[in-house]
């Protein structure tokens, strides 16, 4: 229905005009009606003057105004009641088409307002429509030009005295004259947009009294200017109550924002709280200050209900927020400062740990939250490596030198020097130097033939290790070192005690120690002792496993020189007990096998040397 009357988007001055307009209109026809006689069809066509007052103000208005300075000047000679248009008539018509009809049509037509026709329509018509004579005048916040325009039609009440007095009485034209400039001050004064609008009233109401000369007690200076009062304060106190409301909104929307922000910072000192398993003591300590001081602020900000209190509390706020945001990036420097210490101190121990770089100045905010959490996790992860390394090493060490070392529990990298106990320990490092030397002169002097190309690799890795500085990554790959020699000479073991079926063919005495030497060694191997006693009595038993070696390599002609003896035994016993001695070149034997022979003949019960490529009797 708004929308079909035009009302849909009018400002609040636009209604009153439309509203006054209508009911000034509606009155304006009754006294149309009246003048020219017409009372047949009279509500209905009321009816028709509402409607369209309300649908085209703008083209009603003038047109009922004209109508009505017409039936007003004219009416006797329209109704036949005249033959003459008098000079009377004239004037009248003259006065009225001006200030009545063609000023507000000016106003309508430069400003788009009905105040001009709200002010003329209420000078005529019924008594009652004087009661709008200020309502025009009292919008407010209307264009100046247009208010000053619109109280001119108020000259119709004084030029019209003037007009129709048998005597001009120069005192009342004063009081018109004064009244008249007194509207133009009210005009004035209701055009403001501020409070001091309202102040127009004054001047209204003792212009209406002057201009109509009826006296201060007056119904029509005091209920016009009452209905004027009306029409200004409403948005007067409209403004009043939205500028409380969007006081109250803006300062409920800045104390949102400030309690927003310290909400904020507290989620974010939360995420830096579990964004590390295991923080350092003094960042504990700073996000547990900072957590209860934005508490504090929050709790101070929310108890403010003026924006004098917000304002001081906004201030005390930046200025708690900039210290805790120092105290955090101070914080983390330090931490950093100590990691990086405690970073550089391990290094003399040979345990090599990522440095951190100092960030830019920090602060309580997304991106340094996670440039935080970023540091704190670097820090977590590089201590527990390092650690779970040493944990390793440590286990590694019980299976190579043997011994028992406690396990290092590390919470946070303030303990890291707990690491050079166990890395500075001098016994440790010397029993280590021990097995890699053993294991170095083992793989030299073991003939391993079966097993060069493997032991050749091995013995490089161990000669390396011998000639490095000492750290965590040379203990390390000593351990792993030691259980690769460990592994290499259990397969050798294994591989000669296999021969063993062979060697007793060969009947030579000294294979059955041999064998059962192989075999405790190799039982050895299986039990759980440390990997660098297995080398060192590997090393004590270098010759036999030598001479073990020896044999198998070349077990075909040692067990066809076996054969051999067996088939020349008394002739060289015969030789031997005669002579004293025998040529291996007479026995067709190879004298690299001399000492098989002499072992041979020491399992026959001859005791016997070698001597210049002969077996002599010992």
């Amino acid at each position: 229905m708004l929308r079909v009357l035009g009302l849909s988007s009018i400002t609040f001055n636009e209604f009153v005009e439309r509203v006054s307009v209508t009911i000034l209109n509606a009155l304006l026809f009754y006294s149309i009606s009246s003048y020219l006689n017409v009372t047949q069809y009279f509500f209905f066509g009321e009816g028709v003057v509402i409607v369209l007052s309300a649908l085209l103000p703008y083209v009603l208005a003038p047109a009922l105004t004209l109508l009505y300075v017409t039936s007003y000047s004219f009416g006797s000679l329209i109704l036949g009641r005249a033959q003459m248009i008098s000079i009377k008539s004239v004037e009248d018509f003259i006065s009225m088409l001006i200030l009545l009809v063609i000023i507000p049509i000016a106003i309508e037509a430069k400003f788009t307002s009905l105040q001009g026709f709200v002010t003329s329509e209420s000078l005529v018509g019924p008594s009652i429509s004087f009661l709008f004579l200020g309502v025009g005048l009292a919008e407010k916040g209307r264009d100046i030009r247009s208010n000053l325009v619109a109280a001119l039609p108020v000259l119709y009440i004084p030029i019209d005295r003037v007009l129709n007095s048998s005597s001009l009485n120069y005192t009342f034209v004063i009081f018109y004259i004064i009244g008249f400039l007194l509207f133009l001050a009210s005009a004035l004064l209701f055009s403001q947009n501020g409070p001091l609008s309202i102040s127009g009233l004054i001047p209204l109401y003792v212009g209406v009294a002057l201009v109509t000369g009826e006296g201060f007690t007056s119904e029509n200076a005091i209920f016009p200017t009452g209905l004027a009062a009306i029409v200004n304060a409403i948005p007067t106190g409209v403004n009043l109550i939205s500028s409380v409301s969007q006081g109250k909104s803006v300062f409920q929307k800045e104390k949102n924002e400030i309690l927003n922000a310290i909400d904020l910072k507290l989620r974010l000192v939360n995420s830096i709280k579990t964004g590390s398993a295991s923080l350092p003591q003094d960042l504990v300590k700073a996000l547990d200050l900072c957590e209860q001081s934005l508490k504090e602020q929050s709790n101070k900000i929310s108890e403010c209900t003026d924006n004098s209190c917000l304002n001081e509390r906004r201030r005390e706020y930046l200025e708690v927020s900039e210290s805790l945001d120092k105290t955090i990036n101070d914080t983390i420097f330090k931490i950093i400062i100590d990691y990086n210490s405690k970073v550089s101190n391990l290094r003399k121990y040979g345990i090599n740990m990522e440095e951190l770089q100092i960030p830019p100045q920090l602060k309580i905010s997304d991106t340094d939250i996670n440039i935080i959490t970023k540091i704190l996790i670097t820090i977590d992860r590089n201590t527990f490596l390092v650690t779970n390394k040493v944990n390793q090493m440590l286990e590694g060490l019980e299976a190579v030198i043997g011994g028992n070392y406690s396990r290092v529990i590390i919470t946070d990298f303030s303990s890291l020097d707990k690491l050079t106990l166990v890395l500075g320990d001098k016994t440790v490092i010397g029993r280590i130097e021990e097995c890699l030397s053993i294991q170095a002169d083992l793989l030299r002097e073991l003939r391993m033939s079966s097993f060069s190309d493997e032991k050749i690799k091995l013995s490089r890795k161990v000669n390396q290790l011998l000639i490095e500085q000492f750290s965590l990554d040379k203990l390390q790959s000593s351990i792993n070192v030691s259980k690769e020699s460990v592994n290499l000479l259990n397969k050798y073991i294994l591989y000669l005690a296999n021969k063993k079926e062979e060697l007793y063919k060969i009947a030579l005495p000294e294979v059955k120690d041999y064998i059962k030497t192989l075999e405790e060694l190799s039982r050895a191997m299986k039990e759980n002792i440390p990997s660098c006693e297995v080398i060192k009595r590997s090393f004590s038993l270098l010759n036999l496993l030598n001479d073990v070696d020896t044999i198998v390599s070349d077990i075909d002609s040692i067990s066809a020189l076996s054969q051999l003896l067996e088939s020349l035994t008394d002739v060289i016993n015969y030789k031997i007990n005669e002579e004293g001695c025998i040529k291996m070149a007479e026995l067709g034997i190879d004298p690299k096998y001399g000492r098989y022979i002499v072992s041979w003949l020491k399992g026959t019960g001859v005791n016997a040397t070698i001597k210049e490529g002969s077996i002599c009797k010992g």
